[in-house]
């Protein structure tokens, strides 16, 4: 089976697609993709069986890309989640000294979860953004684009990245300092196929609706179906439908498996108080990954 992530080599998505193969029998391949739309359509087009992507993180909130296209532009289910502890570290070229580093580089969200180790350490370095840690990290590792001399260093600068320690690994660079984030860092993978999975007794079940405009206490009435119920929402957030200003989809994520009869009775309900719903596959609650090695 051929299983997408967002690549490349050394994300926090390639380990979280490591920790998915471990659950998986059989013999499976783990392909890279470097945007999410094309690893999404992948998926809807049957070049790959399923996509590992990052949802949401504990600080930064959801990834609006993903959630968007699962309204729009895909017909896709969760049929897994994965959550996992995020460590970010200072990564440089073998020999380099922390008091040495002038640039930084690193994915946006890396840098903004550092920014209180950055202005206390290095109050005075230049920050540059990549598309992925794991980018940056290499960058560093190699080229450093065109105007590279050697070593990390370009016209005198000495250049460090914010990435994990798989990928400091993989490039044989220097860590210079560790879990620089902030505190209870954590970052939600899901699953993506064509069909969710079946009941496991411990589930949970994504959701996307609408309410219309001309329904006063619309979405008191979704949720209070839910409530009258006990089924627990885990998370209820909105988007921008992106249609017209002050228009929304509202996304939920509830305990408990679509086919069972409370849950699917609530739907049932749902679909009749709302303008639109769409299902977004129903899974096994979140076993997490657990501590990992930091060394």
């Amino acid at each position: 089976m051929k299983i997408g992530f967002l690549g490349p080599e050394g994300t926090f998505s390639e380990e979280a697609s490591n920790i998915y193969l471990r659950r998986v029998p059989g013999k499976n391949e783990l392909i890279a993709y470097t945007t999410i739309h094309d690893l999404l359509f992948a998926v809807e087009r049957g070049k790959i069986s399923e996509a590992i992507v990052p949802i949401e993180n504990s600080i930064e909130g959801t990834i609006g890309i993903v959630t968007d296209m699962l309204v729009k532009d895909v017909d896709l289910v969760i049929k897994q989640e994965i959550v996992i502890p995020i460590y970010h570290y200072l990564i440089a070229q073998q020999g380099t000294k922390l008091s040495e580093v002038t640039d930084v580089m690193s994915h946006p969200q890396a840098l903004d979860q550092c920014k209180d180790f950055l202005r206390k350490k290095l109050p005075k370095v230049k920050l540059h953004l990549s598309y992925s840690t794991s980018q940056a990290v290499r960058e560093v590792a190699t080229s450093l684009g065109e105007k590279v001399i050697a070593h990390g260093r370009v016209k005198g600068s000495i250049f460090a990245a914010i990435g994990n320690i798989a990928s400091a690994k993989l490039y044989g660079l220097k860590v210079l300092a560790k879990k620089i984030n902030a505190k209870e860092n954590q970052t939600r993978f899901i699953v993506l196929g064509k069909q969710d999975h079946p009941p496991t007794k411990k589930d949970k079940t994504s959701i996307v609706f609408s309410i219309r405009k001309d329904r006063p206490g619309g979405l008191h009435d979704v949720l209070d179906v839910f409530a009258k119920r006990n089924i627990n929402l885990t998370k209820i957030e909105s988007r921008p439908s992106k249609k017209a200003l002050g228009d929304y989809y509202f996304f939920a994520d509830l305990y408990g498996h679509r086919r069972s009869k409370h849950v699917a009775e609530a739907l049932k309900e749902i679909k009749r108080l709302a303008s639109s719903l769409k299902l977004l596959g129903s899974y096994p609650a979140c076993r997490q990954a657990g501590p990992r090695a930091t060394k």
